[in-house]
């Protein structure tokens, strides 16, 4: 049972609150600390706002904090690209989103990111090679893509182990592209896995950059974008071998990945002589601690908050969910069908952005933990700012997360969970109107950017 405060919920949130623009993220960075992951979340994938105040945070992060590595939701390969560029070694005529042409292309190729990656790519000219910041993929999609630059990696450093690769991953060549051809045949019971052949695969690049002749004429990062991208075929393969008929499991194989490739940037800074101090971009309902919401506790998901709690230590840990009630979002009606505008509805009631609105919270930051480091002892420690904040918070309420798709009709079952807040992030940002994320090009060129019919209803049962 949580303890229970007298004092109203209005005053507790405005003793509490803290104005919220891109002036204003000083008390954010000041919480932040000493922390060296900072996950920036976002309640949707199509908002504006929260990509814009994600990108001026991380910059701050990068020129005030030293951070060097920024992960995003986004698959290997494409993120590399950006990487390389934003480092200098793609002209600066080449488009550093190039290699994101899967859906949801909006994600990342959107009026935010080319600023961004401007902004980077400056930062790194100016600095030496250890201050240097790259950029990185954490998702698991890119399956064919991944086995193919692994090949091309090994035809580089040893001929015969790239004919071997090449022909273990044509265990893949009878579903052909298609991922979830694969994934059905799994289910269906027809088909031997490829789980046998990757392996084989990663165990061979690894003999293949360790052996003395081999290792040191290998740059770094030529090996370490190798390596990932056989891990990522290998979680890959599991993920879609279970996706049909384990969706829990599939879930928590899909995040595992993204903690394990953190957990090898951390590595890969280290061996480079940086300081492994990671910003991480994704949705809210992986960033935030999945043990204080309904998909841990009922279906038993794990998430990279959770995780990097426990991998690499609460106090070095600091995660930031964005929230917004009404205004505009991109978003599909479905998998793979065009993106277009629509018109998010009011909260529901007893949802955690209800209540921060009715206590008029509207572009407000709240903050329920800070890091606090002594000058006597080098291990930081998280202290909740304010008890009372802490226990109206932890008080079980529902929470919107909208992904790339919206479904309006449905929005109660299809995109709120319960949680408990304060256990789940250490700050909250709610923006209470947010406009949608303009997309560079629309998948679809034939399709009209408009905004979702007005005449649709609420979901049944409000």
């Amino acid at each position: 049972m949580l303890p229970q405060t007298t004092l109203p919920a209005a005053e507790i949130l405005r003793r509490n609150s803290h104005a919220f623009s891109s002036h204003s993220y000083s008390a954010l960075l000041s919480a932040i600390g000493p922390a060296k992951v900072v996950l920036i979340g976002d309640s949707t994938h199509g908002t504006h706002d929260f990509y814009a105040h994600r990108a001026n945070l991380t910059e701050r992060l990068i020129e005030e904090k030293g951070f060097l590595a920024v992960a995003l939701e986004a698959d290997w390969p494409d993120a590399a690209c950006a990487n390389r560029w934003v480092n200098g070694l793609d002209s600066q005529k080449m488009d550093p989103l190039r290699e994101f042409q899967r859906f949801p292309k909006w994600m990342w190729k959107n009026t935010v990111m080319p600023p961004f990656l401007r902004w980077l790519r400056e930062h790194n000219a100016t600095k030496r090679p250890e201050q240097k910041v790259g950029i990185y993929g954490m998702d698991l999609y890119s399956l064919h893509r991944s086995a193919a630059a692994v090949v091309e990696f090994l035809k580089k450093v040893d001929p015969c182990a790239a004919h071997r690769a090449k022909e273990k991953y044509n265990c893949f060549d009878r579903f052909g592209e298609d991922t979830t051809s694969y994934a059905w045949a799994n289910m269906l019971g027809i088909n031997v896995s490829c789980e046998k052949e990757v392996l084989e695969v990663l165990r061979d690049l690894a003999a293949a950059t360790t052996a003395p002749l081999a290792a040191s004429a290998i740059n770094e990062d030529s090996r370490f974008e190798a390596e990932m991208n056989a891990l990522t075929v290998r979680d890959a393969e599991k993920y879609y071998r279970t996706m049909m008929r384990e969706d829990e499991k599939s879930w928590n194989i899909r995040d595992e990945h993204f903690v394990m490739v953190l957990q090898k940037m951390a590595e890969h800074l280290q061996r480079k002589g940086q300081e492994a101090k990671i910003v991480v971009w994704a949705h809210n309902s992986h960033i935030g601690d999945a043990r204080a919401t309904d998909m841990g506790k009922r279906r038993g998901e794990v998430n990279v908050g959770q995780l990097c709690r426990q991998v690499f230590g609460e106090e070095n840990v600091f995660n930031v969910g964005f929230l917004g009630s009404k205004g505009t979002v991109t978003a599909a009606d479905a998998w793979d069908e065009p993106a277009r505008v629509f018109e998010l509805r009011p909260p529901i009631p007893g949802s955690l952005e209800r209540l921060l609105g009715e206590n008029m919270l509207n572009h407000n930051l709240l903050i329920t933990h800070r890091l606090v480091q002594h000058l006597n002892d080098p291990k930081p420690t998280k202290v909740p700012v304010d008890k009372d904040l802490v226990n109206l918070l932890n008080q079980p309420r529902y929470q919107r997360f909208v992904g790339v798709l919206y479904k309006p009709l449905t929005e109660r079952q299809s995109h709120y969970s319960i949680c408990e807040t304060a256990r789940q992030y250490d700050a909250i940002v709610h923006l209470a109107n947010t406009s949608a994320i303009k997309p560079l090009e629309p998948e679809d060129k034939e399709h009209e950017w408009k905004v979702g019919d007005p005449d649709e209803t609420f979901p049944f049962g409000l």
